[in-house]
């Protein structure tokens, strides 16, 4: 279930995003960055029935109906199961494109995250172009990032199954 972030998840939020699986991949937050997400309603996370949340997400509105998928990032599953992540972007998929009326949702990772890129990949989105050294991680090193999109067209076509 998705479902908009609230004052009191903004320490999940934080703790999740700057934890160990995902500092290599993900800028830190800034001061104030997660509260004025959540104020604007644009910072939202996925919760595993009553389980509590399992992930979280910020999206950004870059252009009128052209949404960017800023962070994105759940908790590992227990037992070897698949994690929260496809059922996550399931959901958000159909929040840009049925709920906020998105035309594209767009997003980039670094070259050197290989789960992401496949899971993004399999989940539809098209490699648009890569940015070399565009993004300096804490220890200085620069690295590539890869750009994704996804059209609302190609969305509802995948939804619609194959002719």
């Amino acid at each position: 279930m998705i479902r908009p972030a609230r004052p009191e998840d903004a320490a999940f939020i934080r703790d999740l995003w700057t934890g160990e699986a995902n500092r290599p991949f993900l800028d830190p937050p800034i001061d104030g960055q997660i509260e004025a997400a959540i104020a604007e309603g644009n910072l939202l996370l996925w919760q595993d029935h009553d389980d509590g949340p399992a992930g979280f997400a910020l999206l950004a509105e870059w252009l009128p109906r052209a949404w960017g998928l800023r962070e994105f990032a759940t908790l590992p599953r227990a037992s070897g199961r698949l994690g929260f992540g496809r059922p996550f972007l399931a959901a958000l998929l159909i929040e840009v494109f049925d709920h906020r009326g998105g035309h594209r949702l767009g997003l980039d990772c670094t070259a050197d995250n290989a789960r992401a890129l496949r899971f993004f990949q399999a989940a539809g989105f098209v490699r648009e172009g890569c940015w070399r050294e565009c993004w300096q991680r804490e220890d200085g090193q620069w690295v590539d990032c890869v750009f994704f999109a996804l059209l609302a067209r190609e969305w509802r076509a995948m939804q619609a199954g194959p002719v």
